[in-house]
C-alpha cells in the first residue's frame, strides 16, 4: 500500500501531466477539483475552475519551452514541481531565472490550488517541506 503523499505525486506527475502531453485535456480536468484555483506569479493572475486551468496549460504547452529538468518533491497532501531550462526566462513580463516553482495541492485524490514561485525555498515553504538545501 502506498502513501498518500506517493499517490499525490503520481497523480500530478503521471495521470495529469501525461493526460496533458497525450492531448488528453477532459482526462486531465477530471483530475482536477471543480473548485480549483491556480494562483500565477502576480496577484492578479488567477484561474478558476477547471476550464481555466486547462486552458492556461493549453496556452503553456503551445509556448513549447524547452525544460531541461523536471523535478517533483512530494509534501503529504502537495506536491512541488521545479521546472528548469535556458527558455524559462519570463512569462507574461514577469522575469524567471531559468526555473519556476508550482506547489500542487490535493484533496481526495484531486488537484485543488496550484500556485507559482519564482524560487525553491518559498516553494518549499509553502508545502511545508523542511529539507536542508541551499535554496536558490
Amino acid at each position: 500500500m502506498t502513501s498518500i503523499g506517493q499517490d499525490n505525486l503520481e497523480t500530478v506527475m503521471i495521470d495529469f501531466f501525461g493526460a496533458l502531453r497525450r492531448g488528453e485535456f477532459d482526462n486531465a480536468s477530471q483530475l482536477l477539483g471543480p473548485d480549483i484555483t491556480w494562483q500565477g506569479l502576480r496577484e492578479d493572475w488567477v484561474c478558476h475552475g477547471r476550464e481555466e486551468v486547462i486552458l492556461t496549460f493549453r496556452w503553456g504547452l503551445e509556448k513549447r519551452r524547452d525544460v531541461d529538468a523536471l523535478e517533483f518533491t512530494r509534501a503529504g497532501d502537495q506536491v512541488v514541481i521545479r521546472a528548469r531550462g535556458a527558455s524559462i526566462t519570463e512569462v507574461g513580463g514577469e522575469p524567471l531565472e531559468g526555473q519556476i516553482y508550482n506547489v500542487f495541492t490535493l484533496r481526495d485524490g484531486q488537484i485543488v490550488r496550484i500556485v507559482d514561485y519564482r524560487h525553491r525555498g518559498e516553494a518549499f515553504a509553502a508545502a511545508g517541506v523542511t529539507e536542508k538545501a541551499d535554496w536558490c
